[in-house]
C-alpha cells in the first residue's frame, strides 16, 4: 500500500474514530449508573475493568500475530505483533494507573500489595516492560515474535492464579441491575475499540517507517524490512 493511502487513512479514519471513541466512552461513563455500596466510584471500576480485559485482549492479540509471523514469515506480520506488543504495554500502563486510582479511592492506600491482584498486576507490567527492552536490543525479527506469543499466554495465566482477598471477584458480572451491566458492555466495547485504533495507529506508522526506509522496491527489500520490524 502506497504511503498517501496510508497517511490518509491515519488522518482519515484512525484519528477521527479515535476521537469519537474517547467521546463515547466519556459520555458512557458519566451516564453509567452509581453503585448503592461504591456509589460514583463504580463509574472509575466500569474503566479499570474494562481496561484490563482490553489489555489482556491486546497481549493476546500480539501473541497470535507474533505467531502467524513465525509461520508466514512476511515483514508485515511481525511489524504488526510489534505494534500490537507496545499497544497491549500501553494498555496495561493505563491500566495500572487505574488500578492505583481505584484502589486509593476505595481502600485508602494507592498501592495494596498484600492484595495478590494488584501484585498480579505489577509483575505483568514489569515483565512487559523488561521485555520490550531486551526486544529492541536484540533486535531480531524472530525473537520478538517469540516474546509476543510467550507474553499472549503468560498475563492470563499470572492474573487466573492470583488469589482474591479484598478485591472483588466480579463485582460487575454479579450486579443485579441490568443497567448496571448494560453500561459495562458498552464502555468495555468502547475501549477495546480505542485499543483496535491505537494499534492499528502503531502498525501504521511502523509500515510508513519502513517504507520511507526501504524507498523504493528492490529485490531483498522484504528481507531487510523483516530485520527493521523489531
Amino acid at each position: 500500500m502506497k504511503p498517501e493511502r496510508l497517511r490518509r487513512i491515519r488522518a482519515r479514519l484512525l484519528r477521527p474514530a479515535g476521537i469519537l471513541l474517547l467521546i463515547l466512552l466519556a459520555c458512557w461513563t458519566a451516564l453509567a449508573p452509581a453503585e448503592a455500596r461504591l456509589g460514583s466510584l463504580i463509574k472509575l471500576v466500569y474503566v479499570h475493568g474494562a481496561l484490563v480485559l482490553a489489555g489482556l485482549l491486546a497481549f493476546t492479540l500480539a501473541g497470535l500475530l507474533g505467531l502467524l509471523a513465525l509461520i508466514a514469515r512476511r515483514p508485515v506480520w511481525y511489524r504488526g505483533a510489534d505494534a500490537a506488543g507496545r499497544g497491549a504495554l500501553l494498555v496495561w500502563i493505563a491500566y495500572a494507573i487505574s488500578a492505583m486510582a481505584v484502589t486509593k479511592l476505595a481502600w485508602g492506600q494507592m498501592l495494596a500489595w498484600s492484595e495478590p491482584r494488584v501484585r498480579a498486576t505489577a509483575l505483568i507490567l514489569g515483565a512487559a516492560l523488561a521485555l520490550e527492552v531486551v526486544i529492541r536490543l536484540v533486535a531480531h525479527p524472530d525473537f520478538g515474535a517469540a516474546v509476543r506469543v510467550v507474553m499472549g499466554l503468560a498475563p492470563w495465566v499470572v492474573t487466573r492464579q492470583a488469589e482474591v482477598i479484598r478485591h472483588p471477584i466480579d463485582p460487575i458480572g454479579g450486579s443485579d441491575s441490568t443497567s448496571i451491566q448494560v453500561f459495562f458492555l458498552l464502555i468495555v466495547l468502547t475501549v477495546g475499540a480505542l485499543v483496535l485504533d491505537l494499534i492499528a495507529w502503531l502498525w501504521l506508522e511502523a509500515e510508513l517507517r519502513a517504507q520511507d526506509g526501504d524507498g523504493t522496491r528492490r529485490p531483498g527489500s522484504e528481507r531487510d524490512a523483516c530485520a527493521r520490524a523489531s
